[in-house]
């Protein structure tokens, strides 16, 4: 399953255990000085056709003379000055991500270097470019066969890293797989089968998923323009539960309001809560731009189940954004129940204890730091 289907096991969007990755509270100083890219450029560079290539020039050029540490810090940087750009930051980082691989050649040197900005997206543009290989730049339209996707895919994430890691390398996969088979949906899927376990399978899948979503080429994506339940309800059964946990996304894009995504999960039959976990986590963009009670209104616009994997979905999505409670807890602290801030709290620590392996002392110290006004974050946090 993927880190947004289940609480307590190792898997997510977290990096620890390669030397000369530091969490972003030991971040250095963000570059300032020449060739480092201004945040009018970056944004710029988002509003092109092709966004990949202007960012990867710019990121070729800053780090000649910088570290990727540095490249990470500066975009932490912006992501606190402007709210725009701490949504849509996540593709600025595959940019870092990419150049990363081609100055470092491997995946593990690339890793290392990579940290959890912006959802990851070093991590995943690392991958990307170990598929593409070494003619990203002489040969841009190239492709690789399927039977070379196949035997990269194999290769590309290392069984005996941590799982946290791993999932980084295999979500990463997936994103990179969708594109390099030219957005085709169920030939990426079906690399992703070759993988070893269901574990790695399912997070590939979630990685095709989004690509197919988020893509910055609308035409490429393999969607409907009428039904928003496609692709996941003509898919191979296997597929649909990570099919769901990205689609209402789609559905956002088709113009439906909250409480239409949650009437249209419920036609989702088994894979219901998986889609109400997706509403969770297209909200979560708003609590961390500062809305967590517009946010936990339209979660408590649900009943039952239905409320708590969209409260689940909007605090793991957090969490992985951050490595720590900063826009979970006040979240929680939003909710106007008694039970659902009791339950949405100690889902909180459930993650950071067990995927970023955070200490009870550290949790308490998120709760005074984020969330004083909860007295229940500081009680439970220490149970």
């Amino acid at each position: 399953m993927s880190r947004l289907t289940m609480t307590v096991v190792v898997f997510s969007t977290v990096f620890v255990a390669c030397p000369g990755a530091m969490g972003q509270n030991n971040r250095t100083t963000p570059a300032s000085d020449k060739g480092a890219p201004s945040r009018e450029q970056l944004k710029a560079c988002l509003r092109q056709p092709a966004p990949a290539e202007c960012l990867d020039r710019l990121f070729r050029e800053m780090l000649i003379t910088h570290s990727t540490e540095q490249a990470l810090a500066l975009i932490q940087s912006f992501e606190a000055q402007d709210p725009e750009l701490r949504r849509d930051c996540h593709p600025v980082v595959h940019a870092i991500g990419r150049e990363t691989f081609r100055l470092k050649g491997n995946i593990h040197d690339s890793f290392s270097a990579c940290d959890q900005t912006c959802h990851s997206g070093c991590y995943h543009g690392s991958v990307e470019r170990f598929l593409r290989g070494e003619e990203v730049y002489t040969q841009a339209n190239r492709h690789p066969s399927q039977a070379e996707l196949k035997q990269k895919a194999a290769t590309a994430c290392d069984p005996k890293l941590p799982g946290r890691l791993r999932f980084q390398c295999l979500h990463g996969l997936g994103h990179a797989l969708l594109y390099f088979s030219r957005y085709q949906l169920v030939p990426s899927l079906e690399v992703c089968d070759a993988l070893a376990e269901d574990w790695s399978r399912e997070s590939c899948y979630g990685g095709v998923f989004m690509e197919n979503v988020v893509s910055a080429a609308p035409e490429t994506r393999d969607l409907s323009p009428t039904d928003y339940h496609y692709p996941c309800n003509r898919l191979n059964d296997k597929y649909r539960g990570e099919c769901y946990v990205m689609q209402t996304s789609r559905m956002v894009e088709m113009g439906l309001s909250t409480a239409d995504l949650f009437r249209e999960c419920a036609k989702a039959g088994a894979h219901r809560t998986r889609c109400s976990l997706s509403v969770g986590r297209d909200l979560s963009n708003h609590a961390r731009i500062g809305d967590s009670a517009g946010t936990a209104r339209k979660c408590e616009l649900a009943q039952g189940e239905d409320r708590q994997a969209c409260i689940r979905g909007v605090i793991y999505a957090l969490i992985d954004n951050t490595w720590d409670g900063r826009y979970a807890l006040p979240f929680c602290a939003a909710l106007a129940g008694e039970y659902d801030q009791t339950r949405c709290m100690r889902d909180s620590f459930e993650y950071m204890r067990y995927i970023f392996e955070k200490t009870p002392a550290e949790i308490s110290n998120d709760c005074l730091r984020f969330a004083a006004v909860s007295r229940r974050c500081a009680e439970f946090a220490t149970q």
